[in-house]
């Protein structure tokens, strides 16, 4: 049995003003910076960087991107040395999977700040987001030198040593990370998983059970618990545990995709597992799973809901007058309706609450998105909620959100709507 509880959250947009001809002063907006004059600029009256940023968050946490990225522009623009506007508009472009906007506005905050962490480390993401490891271990290694208390950086860089199949490496970074942070959900995850991937599973489950009981969502731990007790081949423990929160149908399906994944070389599962793959283009090119970074930004950035319509546009205008990249070079474009998963609780109450610890770990990825309650009876006879979010036309735009959001430490699954 399944049901769907739709909860559209609304948020509430700032209005801009602008000052028409006459001489009436109730349409003259309040400056909180009293060394601003009133020159138009472009048209219109100034405004202080403070009020823009403002305007431009009020934007973004309603969803309206393009807005958003026409009041940053301007911050940025009005101000050749503003860092937080160059910031923002680097988050935006990194949330849309435009690889190239991002990385070219974390260098210009970079060109002013070289030392600003989120900058450098937004830029390590996008590389791991497009599947270029090798190039951000080497990247990220140099930020932690100078950010050597971030456990996010090692976070980022375990799972770029991960996917070239180094698990050692990448067992090495995430221990680093959680000395720093010793009981942090995600270090827990992905270390387990990179036991697992390597065939070490008696660590794997110790660190999933220790997760299991730290984790307030609690479901992505479970979930890797029960793989990796399939891949070691105690598929009857894994049923047991599944049956807790899986409807009969869905744990059948997890159990042959588990046994999918023991047929790849470890460096295949560990692409397979942490970007959310089903399969690969090509059998033979065990090194190609992934497009391109231009390839990435065409097949991520579609219509989500009808307030990212335009910004798509725009993102995508410049795009549809290249010559498509050939298909042995990109991974294939799954048509359908897809939706992310965030987690499993036995209560509406629970499910509320933790869609609003999400929002603030994640307010730039997860602000916008609805939040949509499925009800479902598990293998055991029991009813549980999950909290899904998304409506997508294609899982490599629901992978590359799943993808952003595991490495900011969320932990999350791509599921197909219509099964």
């Amino acid at each position: 049995m399944k049901k769907l509880h739709n909860i559209v959250l609304t948020s509430t947009m700032i209005t801009v003003l602008a000052a028409c001809g006459g001489p009436n002063k109730a349409n003259i907006p309040e400056y909180d910076d009293p060394l601003i004059n009133q020159n138009r600029v472009g048209g219109e009256l100034a405004f202080s960087s403070p009020s823009l940023m403002k305007m431009g968050e009020s934007f973004r946490i309603a969803g309206d991107y393009t807005s958003a990225l026409r009041v940053f522009q301007r911050a940025a623009v009005e101000n050749e040395a503003h860092v937080p506007s160059r910031l923002a508009l680097g988050q935006i472009y990194q949330r849309l999977g435009a690889s190239d906007g991002a990385i070219t506005y974390y260098r210009q905050v970079l060109d002013i700040e070289p030392d600003n962490t989120d900058a450098q480390l937004g830029i390590g993401q996008m590389m791991v987001m497009s599947n270029q490891p090798l190039e951000a271990v080497s990247y990220l290694e140099q930020v932690a030198e100078k950010s050597p208390n971030n456990y996010k950086i090692y976070n980022s860089i375990g799972l770029a040593y991960d996917l070239q199949g180094l698990h050692e490496d990448a067992q090495i970074a995430y221990g680093q990370g959680l000395s720093i942070r010793p009981d942090q959900i995600s270090l827990l995850n992905n270390l387990a998983l990179s036991f697992a991937i390597d065939g070490e599973y008696a660590p794997s489950i110790q660190l999933l059970s220790k997760a299991v009981n730290l984790d307030f969502s609690q479901t992505t731990a479970q979930q890797n618990l029960i793989m990796v007790y399939a891949l070691s081949g105690e598929e009857e423990e894994a049923r047991t545990i599944g049956k807790s929160f899986l409807t009969p149908i869905e744990l059948e399906e997890d159990l042959e995709h588990y046994k999918w994944l023991k047929t790849l070389t470890s460096k295949r599962r560990a692409q397979a597992i942490f970007l959310n793959l089903t399969s690969f283009p090509d059998e033979e090119e065990a090194d190609v799973i992934s497009p391109n970074v231009n390839a990435v930004k065409r097949q991520s950035v579609v219509s989500l809901d009808p307030k990212k319509k335009m910004l798509d546009d725009i993102l995508n205008e410049e795009q549809n007058e290249e010559t498509e990249v050939s298909n042995q070079d990109s991974m294939p474009f799954l048509a359908g309706n897809y939706h992310i998963e965030l987690g499993s609780y036995s209560s509406l109450d629970e499910v509320i609450k933790n869609w609003e610890n999400f929002k603030e770990v994640a307010p730039d990825l997860l602000s916008s998105e609805k939040l949509n309650i499925e009800e479902v009876v598990t293998a055991d006879n029991q009813e549980i909620y999950r909290l899904n979010i998304g409506k997508y036309d294609n899982r490599n735009a629901a992978i590359e959100l799943c993808v952003a959001l595991k490495v900011i430490n969320i932990s999350c699954n791509v599921m197909n709507s219509d099964e």
